[in-house]
């Protein structure tokens, strides 16, 4: 498969083909956010404050999980323009590797925070046991969700974001229908209330990962995760992490900052937690054209800069900027 189209192709065409993909997977996404949330709400007032206070810790692992992702995909995509496929698949296998790791840490880790976590914001013992039974089934999908997120970033630096599309929009449909089904307990499912929320969602990210691994064999790709790069490279890891923590970093800020907000509302009003929680959720509608040019953009300029083409890589982010630039000035105009 070849991606010098990333840098034979003319700019502007090139990016909106590379962005629209995510915007709409990301529509999708919000949409399942919404519904997901509106469905709890139905279980109870507590089982939405429940949600609403896991939920910055669930954005803690989606951030480290993206963040590191980015690593991967600017790797992936320098190299390819370098034309060195070899670190090309080293760098897919070991952000592969890597990512496993991570997936079982946070698992381990958020399990047994959370308890603590959640006192820190409410004594109510109900709201907490609904929150530990809730998180314990969504934290143990950890390791699905952070490779699923991998695999993302690697057709992303391939330039195939229509594969991302289907994958999330398959994962978020698949949520988006179990959530009653499992919460109320339609059909021959049993009411399982809260947890059915969670399995909802761990079932959604196993039906976006196996996607991916269906045609990931099914299709050639030019990079592979192979054997030989299982071992520790230091200087494929440094890179990695040199990328991929900033990243992360820049992205678990949000959830510092809700953390900190429903700590201050939760001494008002347990009402106030899932106003914010809600509100959280709906914002993410703002920021979708914005998210989706990046997204196309960064394996772009990743390629380009890989390939020595450094001038259509100041170029790239000029229009990437304008592009930027337009979309913040309507909305402020909205």
């Amino acid at each position: 498969m070849n991606e010098t189209f990333m840098k034979e192709r003319p700019i502007f065409p090139l990016i909106m083909s590379m962005a629209l993909p995510m915007v709409i997977s990301m529509l999708v996404n919000s949409l399942y956010n919404i519904v997901d949330s509106y469905f709890v709400a139905r279980i109870s007032e507590d089982a939405m404050t429940a949600l609403s206070l896991v939920y910055p810790v669930q954005n803690f692992i989606n951030a480290v999980a993206i963040g590191f992702g980015v690593g991967i995909n600017a790797l992936i995509a320098f190299y390819l323009g370098a034309e060195n496929k070899n670190a090309a698949d080293a760098a897919a296998t070991r952000g592969t590797v890597l990512t496993v790791i991570h997936g079982i840490l946070m698992t381990v880790g958020c399990i047994a925070f959370m308890p603590y976590f959640l006192r820190f914001f409410t004594s109510d013992e109900n709201i907490i046991s609904l929150g530990l039974r809730y998180s314990n089934i969504v934290f143990a999908f950890s390791v699905i969700i952070t490779l699923d997120l991998s695999f993302e970033k690697i057709f992303q630096a391939l330039g195939k974001m229509k594969v991302t599309m289907i994958a999330l929009m398959c994962g978020c449909v698949t949520n988006i229908i179990l959530d009653p089904v499992m919460i109320f307990g339609l059909g021959p499912f049993p009411e399982m209330g809260i947890e059915g929320a969670a399995l909802a969602t761990g079932i959604g990210q196993v039906v976006n990962l196996a996607i991916y691994l269906v045609i990931y064999k099914a299709r050639p790709v030019s990079v592979r995760i192979t054997g030989k790069y299982l071992k520790p490279d230091k200087g494929i890891d440094l890179r990695l992490y040199s990328i991929g923590i900033p990243a992360a970093l820049n992205l678990a800020l949000p959830s510092l900052l809700i953390s900190v907000l429903n700590s201050l509302l939760a001494a008002f009003s347990q009402s106030y937690v899932v106003i914010l929680g809600i509100y959280y959720k709906l914002q993410t509608f703002l920021y979708l054209p914005a998210s989706g040019i990046v997204q196309g953009m960064r394996p772009v300029i990743g390629y380009n800069y890989g390939a020595g083409e450094y001038k259509r890589v100041r170029k790239i982010y000029l229009v990437t900027l304008a592009m930027r630039s337009i979309i913040k000035g309507s909305e402020k105009v909205c």
